[in-house]
């Protein structure tokens, strides 16, 4: 029973509550660290410090939400394999406006109901992060330096390997065989 009153408690870290917000300017601090990637079942990150400040402008038609992230993730280079913590720093936006009907299709705007009292931003700030990861992720991003060792084993043209390739004869028979057909 403890643990699913911790739970619960938890999503409501990173739910907005309609009724309480004032017009104009509201802010709003989410932690997204490894606690919060434990709870969201198959996620890929391991480890996470970040945080995340919203400034949502409340309107009579519209909420805009306005989103900056700060922080790292622990992930693996591309290039050595080891594992090294990404800097990350993004911004993002999100638009709720008032409609008749619910829609949350759109990954920009989302249409909300007035009857609507609260909304859970966990998925939102979970996909928001994911998509400020880069795609290639290499040491060179942070402080650390990429293991020479294993790029030397991984380029084997930068260590000396490729000029015993081209001086192999079989090689140049094979070669040989191409530039005559």
């Amino acid at each position: 029973m403890q643990a699913s009153r911790e739970k619960a408690l938890k999503s409501k870290a990173y739910t907005i509550e309609f009724n309480k917000l004032r017009a104009g300017s509201n802010s709003f601090e989410f932690a997204l660290d490894t606690a919060f990637f434990n709870t969201i079942e198959g996620s890929p990150i391991k480890e996470a410090d970040a945080v995340v400040n919203l400034t949502l402008d409340k309107a009579s038609t519209l909420l805009e939400l306005n989103f900056q992230l700060t922080g790292s993730v622990s992930t693996t280079c591309d290039n050595c394999l080891d594992e090294f913590n990404l800097p990350l720093k993004n911004e993002f936006s999100l638009l709720m406006k008032y409609s008749e009907q619910e829609d949350f299709s759109d990954d920009e705007i989302i249409y909300i109901t007035k009857n609507l009292l609260e909304f859970d931003l966990t998925q939102y700030l979970y996909e928001s992060f994911l998509l400020s990861i880069p795609l290639r992720k290499v040491c060179a991003m942070s402080e650390k330096k990429c293991n020479d060792e294993v790029v030397k084993h991984l380029n084997p043209e930068e260590s000396g390997a490729e000029e015993k390739e081209t001086n192999n004869p079989m090689w140049d028979k094979l070669k040989g065989i191409l530039n005559n057909n």
